[in-house]
């Protein structure tokens, strides 16, 4: 019976050396548990690490070095929590800095988890006090020490957008200056923002900066080559230019990018135009009208195109069917022009006067409705028509030489 006892003794000892672990195993265990961002695990594992049966004295010094280094990080990182809650933002950035400080003498690899939620947490500091450049910063910083964190990259869209839409504000009150200084925040904070591009172009080109403006759509479509409104912006800068090449290259970009924004191929007809490719003008305009048929920029162009070549009849069946926000008092002039043309002069006075109700005293209008009183034999009222046509400088000869045919006519 002694003997069994015995047995017995020796075979828990010997299956309690089997499963005990050893130093060095636990010691690599509380490393792993470093680099998943779980503290408590490793303070566990160095703990044990410690305690281990066989650890001579250096490995237990090493070993107590490494587990000193986390706790002192753990206090750093805590007492940097503690000062954010308590608002002394300049005092929880010296803690987390520390703590960074700390990770970066390490000889260990492991600690990228942990430096990537330091900064993290000092970026929020900075954002708290509306440091958003220094935030950005930090934030990067993360996203380079744990690559498969998502939150990191979010809260850079975070302070980015929160500037953005604070430009936004201004942009609608015409506060041009309080709005670039939002915008340019926005893409500093996030220098692959194109929207933010986009909108500080907008307001270059509004102060005359086309140069500013050209390097800011740049910037955008370079960032984002995908953002079509850029490409278009672009576009219509080098239309306005006078480099219809560049315009056309902007443009035709913007269309391949988004084949339903109408205002590109608004604008390409437009440079066809006045490059004289009326057919090329005219096929794009159509495809404008196509995507939005209300888009009245585009049926108004078209409409011109037709008058030149003499397709009044092409005109009339564009226009006449057009209501609400589809016509406007160009529309309307367009259309009295064709019917004026083809001699359907109560027609022509209807779309005239339409065409002056939407725009008072308009000349050009004025013009088309004394043509067609005079088609109707209204002559006094053709003249009247002209005569307030003539007030415009531009179209002063054209009413006089007129009034001057009519009153010459009937002998007055």
């Amino acid at each position: 019976m002694k003997k069994l006892a015995i047995a017995a003794i020796l075979l828990i000892s010997i299956l309690g050396q089997l499963v005990a672990q050893y130093p060095e195993d636990l010691v690599a265990d509380a490393r792993e548990a470093i680099k998943k961002f779980d503290i408590q695990a490793a303070d566990q594992a160095y703990k044990e690490a410690m305690k281990a049966p066989g650890v001579d004295e250096d490995a237990y010094k090493e070993i107590q070095a490494e587990w000193q280094m986390l706790e002192k990080i753990n206090i750093f990182l805590a007492d940097g929590r503690r000062s954010l809650e308590r608002s002394e933002y300049d005092e929880s950035v010296k803690k987390y800095s520390e703590a960074i400080a700390q990770m970066d003498a390490s000889p260990h690899d492991i600690w990228g988890k942990v430096k990537g939620e330091a900064s993290y947490s000092k970026g929020m500091v900075y954002y708290r006090q509306e440091k958003p450049i220094k935030a950005a910063e930090e934030f990067r910083n993360s996203m380079a020490y744990d690559v498969e964190e998502s939150k990191f990259g979010k809260a850079i869209e975070m302070v980015r957008n929160k500037y953005y839409s604070e430009g936004h504000k201004y942009y609608k009150r015409k506060d041009f200056v309080s709005a670039k200084s939002q915008y340019e925040i926005a893409v500093a904070v996030d220098p692959s923002f194109a929207s933010g591009f986009y909108q500080l172009a907008l307001i270059a080109k509004k102060d005359g900066d086309l140069k500013l403006a050209e390097n800011y759509y740049r910037d955008a479509v370079t960032s984002d080559p995908t953002h079509y409104k850029s490409w278009y912006g672009l576009g219509t800068l080098y239309s306005e230019m006078g480099n219809n090449r560049k315009a056309i290259e902007s443009l035709k970009m913007s269309i391949s990018i988004n084949a339903a924004y109408e205002k590109a191929y608004y604008v390409l007809g437009k440079v066809y135009e006045g490059q004289k490719n009326e057919k090329l003008a005219i096929d794009n305009l159509k495809k404008a009208v196509d995507v939005n048929d209300k888009y009245t920029k585009a049926y108004e162009l078209l409409a011109k195109i037709y008058n030149d070549q003499e397709k009044f009849e092409t005109t009339i069946s564009l226009l006449k069917g057009l209501t609400g926000d589809a016509s406007s008092f160009n529309t309307d002039y367009r259309l009295s022009q064709a019917y004026n043309a083809v001699q359907n002069y109560s027609a022509a006075l209807t779309s005239a006067s339409s065409s002056l109700v939407k725009k008072k005293n308009w000349a050009p209008a004025l013009i088309e409705k004394g043509d067609a009183l005079l088609g109707l034999e209204r002559n006094r009222d053709a003249i009247a028509a002209y005569r307030l046509a003539s007030k415009d400088a531009r179209w002063k000869s054209m009413a006089e030489y007129r009034i001057n045919e009519l009153t010459n006519w009937e002998g007055k």
